[in-house]
C-alpha cells in the first residue's frame, strides 16, 4: 500500500518522487496499491506496469483540500487525549484531529478488506503525516506494517509528541540525509527495533551519453529549484548573485524555478536591489519536472545555486543538476554537506557572507579547466550516490526483507 499526496494525478510533483520506485516495488511484491490522499486534477498517469493499481477510496473520503471529515472522530477517547498531550500551538492541533480521523478511516477501510494484513501488506508513507499517524493509531489493534520516509521538519511541525509515536509504530523509516536520521534516533532513544537508515530519492539519466564539454557562454546562468519558502534564503541568494554581478561586470541571469509563500517577499528583495545592468532575473514560478529537464538540457545553465537552513534534506533538483554534469553552490547545513563536496561543486560555510560567495566561484570563472573538471566531477558524484534506479532497487529489497 503506497500512500501519497496525490499521485497518480500526474500534474502534481510527488511523481519525480513516487513513480521511480513503483516499478522497483513491484517486481518483488505480488500487488502493488496506490492510494492518493486527494485528486489535484482529472489528469492520471495510466502509465502503470502490470500489478499497480490505484485505489481512490481515501480521496473520495476527503474534501477538496484533502482532508478527511472529523466529526466522528471528536467524541473518540483518542481525541480526548491527543488534544491534551502535544498539542501546543493551531499546527499541533490540526495534526491531531486529522491523525485521529485518518486512525478511524483506515480501521474501517481495513476491516472491509480483510485479505490485506500484517502478514502479507506494508503500508508505505512519504512523511510522518497525519495519514502516517492514523495508520500508527489503527496498527495498535490491527497490528500493522508500516514503513514511512520521514523528514527533520517531521519532528519539528505538529503534534511532537504524536510524531515521536508515529515513529515508535513503524517497522522502518528512510531518511533522504544522514543528518536526518541521526536525529530521529536521537528522539527515539531505547526504541531499538525501529529500523532507521538514509535512502535518498536521487533521480533517473535523463541523457543518452555523458554531458558534453561545456561551452563558454556570453553570460553566466544560474538556476535555482524549489519552493520558495523561509527555510530556502531566496533573498539571500539574490543578493548574492547581484553581488557577484556587479563585483565581475560579467553578464549573469537568475532563473528561480518554484512557487511558495515568500515568492512575494523575492520579488519585493529583487526591487529593492540597486538597478545592475549586470544581472537578470526570471522568475518562471511552478513549472512542470518535465520543463525543468528542458532548461538543463539547452546546456545553457551553468551553475545551480541552493543556501538553506538546517534541517533540509537531500533535495532530488540538486541530483538532477549533477546528472547533467552542472555544479551545484550550496552552504554547509542538513543533507547539502553529504551531497556537495570540493569535486562537484563549492560548499559553503553555513552562513556564508557574500564575500565568500564570490571568492569560491571565482576561480571557475576564471579558468575553463577547472569548471570543466568540476562538471565531470558532478556526473560522477550523481552516478555514484544519487542514480535513482540503484537507489530505488536497495529500497525495494530493504522493504521486501519485512515481510519474509
Amino acid at each position: 500500500m503506497v500512500i501519497t499526496d496525490a499521485y497518480p494525478y500526474c500534474e502534481h510533483p510527488e511523481s519525480v518522487l513516487v513513480k521511480p520506485g513503483l516499478d522497483a516495488l513491484a517486481s518483488r511484491f505480488d500487488r502493488i496499491i496506490v492510494m492518493p490522499r486527494h485528486r489535484i486534477s482529472s489528469v492520471r498517469d495510466e502509465h502503470l506496469r502490470p500489478g499497480i493499481e490505484i485505489c481512490d477510496d481515501l480521496a473520495d473520503a476527503t474534501g477538496h483540500d484533502g482532508r478527511l471529515p472529523v466529526w466522528s472522530a471528536l467524541a473518540s477517547a483518542d481525541m480526548a487525549y491527543w488534544l491534551t498531550h502535544g498539542t501546543d500551538n493551531r499546527h499541533a492541533l490540526s495534526h491531531s484531529i486529522q491523525a485521529v480521523a485518518a486512525g478511524q478511516w483506515f480501521t474501517r477501510w481495513l476491516r472491509r478488506h480483510p485479505d490485506l494484513t500484517s502478514q502479507n501488506t506494508i503500508f508505505y508513507t512519504f512523511r510522518l503525516s497525519p495519514l502516517t499517524s492514523g495508520l500508527a493509531l489503527a496498527s495498535r489493534k490491527l497490528h500493522l506494517r508500516i514503513v514511512s520516509r520521514a523528514h527533520t521538519d517531521d519532528l519539528r511541525r505538529g503534534n511532537r509528541q504524536l510524531r515521536l509515536f508515529t515513529a515508535r509504530h513503524c517497522k522502518a523509516i528512510f531518511t533522504t540525509s544522514d543528518q536526518t536520521a541521526d536525529v530521529i534516533r536521537r528522539r527515539l532513544s531505547g526504541d531499538r527495533h525501529v529500523h532507521i537508515e538514509t535512502r535518498r530519492f536521487g533521480c533517473v539519466d535523463r541523457l543518452d551519453s555523458a554531458p558534453s564539454p561545456h561551452i563558454i557562454h556570453n553570460q553566466l546562468t544560474f538556476l535555482t529549484v524549489g519552493p520558495i519558502t523561509e527555510e530556502k534564503r531566496f533573498s539571500q541568494m539574490a543578493e548574492y548573485i547581484d553581488a557577484l554581478a556587479t563585483a565581475r561586470e560579467t553578464p549573469i541571469k537568475w532563473i528561480v524555478v518554484g512557487d511558495g509563500p515568500c515568492y512575494d517577499d523575492l520579488k519585493a528583495t529583487l526591487g529593492r536591489l540597486t538597478p545592475n545592468k549586470w544581472l537578470t532575473t526570471e522568475l518562471l514560478g511552478a513549472v512542470s519536472n518535465d520543463d525543468v529537464h528542458a532548461l538543463y538540457a539547452t546546456g545553457s545553465i551553468d551553475w545551480t545555486l541552493l543556501l538553506a537552513d538546517d534541517g533540509i534534506g537531500c533535495p532530488v533538483a540538486l541530483c538532477e543538476s549533477m546528472m547533467y554534469g552542472v555544479p551545484v553552490i550550496a552552504n554547509d547545513v542538513g543533507g547539502l554537506s553529504e551531497m556537495v563536496d570540493d569535486d562537484c561543486g563549492i560548499l559553503l560555510a553555513a552562513n556564508p557572507e557574500k564575500e565568500e560567495f564570490i571568492r569560491g566561484i571565482m576561480p571557475y570563472i576564471d579558468s575553463q579547466l577547472r569548471y570543466s573538471r568540476m562538471r565531470l566531477g558532478a556526473r560522477e558524484k550523481w552516478a555514484s550516490d544519487f542514480d535513482a534506479t540503484l537507489l530505488r532497487e536497495e529500497l525495494a529489497d530493504d522493504m521486501s526483507k519485512l515481510v519474509t
